[in-house]
C-alpha cells in the first residue's frame, strides 16, 4: 500500500524527475556500451553480471562504472580513453547521435506527464549531457512538459542540480524521483525542508533493489514512473476537489 504524499494544500511544488531509468530505459544501451568498452580495453573479457550489479551501487556514472570495473581488474587505462570510446558506441564516433541511444525505449506515458505539466513545474535533474537528454525528449515528443534541464556540466550532480532548480523557483515542496541509491542519499543529504525522494524501479531491477532504494532513504519506491505519476495525479486531483491545490 502506498503511503499518500504530503498535503499539497496551496503550494508551489516542483516535479523533479531523473532521466535515466526513469523517463527513458538507457538500460540495455548503457550496458552494452560497458560491456564493450570493458572488453575493448581488457582483451576481449567482457563485464560480468557480478560487475554490473556492483558498479550500479558504487557510482551513478556509467564512465565511473566503466572505468572502475577496468581499475579493478588491474587494467590501467586512462579515464577520458574509456570514456571517449563509450561515446564512440553510444552517440556514434562523429557524435551524429547514430549510435546505441536510437535503441532506448521511452518509459513515460505522455498523457500523464502532460496533466502533472498543467498544475506544477516539472523539470529534469540527471547526471547525463543536457545534448542527450534533449534528443531524447524530442525523440519521444515529450519536450514541452519540462521547462528546465539540469544536466551534466549544468551542475556538479543531482544534489547541486536539485539546489539550482529550488533556487530558481522558489517552489514550497519539491518532490525528486530516481532510480538509484546514490542520487537519494545526496539529495537528502542536503538537509532541505519540504523536500522528499521517491525511488523509481529501473526495468529489469534486480531482486532487492526495492530494498535498496528505501535503505537510501527513499519515501516509497515505485514499479515505474508511470505509478508514481498516477500517484501525484490522485493527490493533486483528490486535493483539488477538497479546494487544497
Amino acid at each position: 500500500m502506498k503511503t499518500a504524499p504530503p498535503r499539497f494544500k496551496n503550494m508551489k511544488v516542483l516535479l523533479a524527475f531523473d532521466n535515466d531509468g526513469v523517463l527513458r530505459d538507457e538500460s540495455g544501451s548503457y550496458q552494452r556500451c560497458v560491456t564493450e568498452t570493458v572488453s575493448f580495453f581488457d582483451r576481449g573479457r567482457i563485464a560480468t553480471p557480478k560487475e554490473l550489479r556492483e558498479s550500479m551501487i558504487q557510482s551513478n556514472n556509467d564512465w565511473e562504472r566503466t572505468h572502475g570495473i577496468l581499475m579493478q581488474r588491474g587494467v590501467r587505462v586512462g579515464f577520458e580513453r574509456v570514456k571517449r570510446h563509450f561515446q564512440d558506441l553510444y552517440l556514434g564516433r562523429e557524435r551524429d547521435f547514430s549510435g546505441y541511444i536510437n535503441d532506448e525505449p521511452w518509459l513515460a506515458d505522455n498523457g500523464l506527464l502532460a496533466k502533472l505539466a498543467e498544475m506544477q513545474r516539472l523539470v529534469i535533474v540527471s547526471g547525463a549531457p543536457r545534448k542527450e537528454i534533449e534528443y531524447t525528449l524530442g525523440r519521444n515528443e515529450a519536450s514541452d512538459y519540462f521547462c528546465f534541464i539540469w544536466g551534466m556540466r549544468k551542475s556538479k550532480g543531482k544534489g547541486d542540480g536539485l539546489k539550482k532548480a529550488i533556487a530558481l523557483f522558489r517552489p514550497e515542496l519539491t518532490c525528486f524521483c530516481d532510480d538509484r541509491p546514490s542520487p537519494i542519499k545526496s539529495v537528502l543529504g542536503l538537509d532541505l525542508n519540504n523536500l522528499f525522494a521517491y525511488g523509481i524501479l529501473p526495468p529489469h531491477a534486480g531482486r532487492g533493489w526495492r530494498k535498496t532504494l528505501l535503505d537510501a532513504g527513499a519515501r516509497e519506491v515505485f514499479s515505474d514512473v508511470n505509478e508514481y505519476c498516477r500517484f501525484l495525479l490522485d493527490s493533486f486531483e483528490a486535493q483539488e476537489q477538497k479546494g487544497l491545490v
